[in-house]
């Protein structure tokens, strides 16, 4: 049964309208217990020394029978915050809490929540010398173990979007024993094996790659995007809600599509204290590589010296998605102009486990709606909860 978030009077009163100037700057545990939920802050330290932060929200109402824990991983450049920042009658992260499950969200190496380590200093080459690969191969597993771990559970929920999904397909192809610890995958927009991407600004900077690298180069710097306080104040100039031809809103358009009636200016402009968070520069070249390799899911490419010199061979291993034997949910949107629908129906049936690959019933839905979308609710996460259930009664 789907529980609604709600009954007290401050649940009543954001039904509708409940963006404000504090939630720009609020951080996701001061979110989480502005709207009335209970959040808990853990550190996880993965195996390569990477800390990182992760945040659980108990269950808000508890059901009759305990559930297995669910956990939720980002996109690229984004952060925890994209589970919460729509607000409770909204975000997946309290409609999970609402119906019973623990939930937790992760914060990915070199993101805001995560940028320490045990020896190295953040502002250091080396630490920021790691792709999405070592995210899937170190982060995930620090993450699962430790969330197993304090739950008591042998098995638990993922939950991943955009480059939240590609990691966990890294991690159950080079540790298939991760297959075993997961209840179902649940691939929001998967962003494994990118072909055919529509956005006008991110097909520029693909085509460009090699020189936007020389100058990030020649500059040093190995940082991506990193999370700013000095943006806030130009972007609240430039794009408040109702500001004509909104220059946030127009942004977020040219690079996940345009869904006009179903993105709400006062969310766009919240959420830009919240995005973007920091990845490495490595880390979006190997995005690049995918794409401009005709969609070859593939380990980071060093060139052939390089190649040998890692892999014992001129190319860069593929990944083997065949040993991800976990069973796998899709949603897919039409609109989506980062991960096209033939590239995620393309991804369905390379695996050897997919129970449905879905298209969001809403033909305009874009890459962005999966978090953002006024109707998200209604037309995806509320049908996730009953395929959660089946498989929480599996044990």
């Amino acid at each position: 049964m789907i529980v609604a978030s709600g009954g007290s009077e401050l649940e009543e009163n954001l039904v509708e309208g409940w963006f404000n100037d504090e939630d720009t700057e609020l951080l996701v545990p001061e979110l989480i217990t502005k709207y009335g939920y209970k959040v808990e802050g853990h550190t996880v330290i993965t195996e390569d020394g990477y800390v990182l932060k992760m945040f659980r929200i108990p269950p808000k109402r508890q059901s009759m029978l305990k559930r297995k824990p669910v956990l939720l991983v980002h996109g690229v450049l984004a952060s925890s915050a994209d589970y919460v920042i729509s607000g409770p009658n909204s975000s997946l992260a309290y409609l999970l809490s609402d119906n019973g499950y623990d939930v937790w969200l992760a914060n990915v190496r070199g993101s805001r929540y995560s940028k320490e380590h045990l020896r190295l200093p953040v502002e250091s080459k080396e630490y920021w010398d790691f792709t999405w690969h070592e995210i899937g191969y170190y982060d995930l597993p620090a993450m699962i173990d430790h969330v197993l771990n304090v739950t008591h559970s042998e098995k638990l929920f993922y939950i991943g979007h955009s480059q939240g999904t590609i990691v966990y397909f890294v991690m159950t192809s080079t540790r298939p024993e991760y297959n075993d610890k997961i209840a179902l995958m649940t691939a929001l927009s998967p962003a494994v094996g990118l072909q055919h991407v529509r956005s006008p600004i991110l097909r520029f900077m693909l085509s460009n790659v090699d020189k936007i690298k020389k100058i990030f180069d020649a500059l040093n710097i190995h940082e991506f995007m990193p999370y700013s306080d000095q943006r806030l104040p130009l972007v609240r100039a430039l794009c408040q809600p109702d500001v004509r031809n909104n220059p946030c809103v127009r942004v977020l358009e040219l690079v996940a599509g345009p869904n006009r009636a179903m993105l709400d200016p006062r969310l766009v402009l919240t959420y830009q204290g919240h995005f973007p968070q920091g990845a490495s520069v490595k880390q979006m070249l190997h995005h690049a590589q995918v794409v401009n390799g005709g969609g070859r899911f593939r380990q980071f490419d060093y060139g052939w010296e390089g190649n040998w010199e890692r892999y014992g061979s001129l190319e860069p291993p593929a990944y083997n998605l065949t040993a991800s034997t976990a069973p796998v949910l899709i949603y897919y949107g039409l609109n989506d102009w980062m991960v096209h629908p033939r590239d995620a129906q393309r991804f369905s049936k390379q695996l050897p486990r997919v129970i449905a690959a879905i298209r969001v019933a809403d033909r305009k839905f874009t890459h962005m709606d999966f978090m953002l979308a006024k109707n998200v609710r209604k037309e995806l996460y509320e049908k996730i909860l009953p395929v959660l259930e089946k498989y929480d009664r599996v044990r």
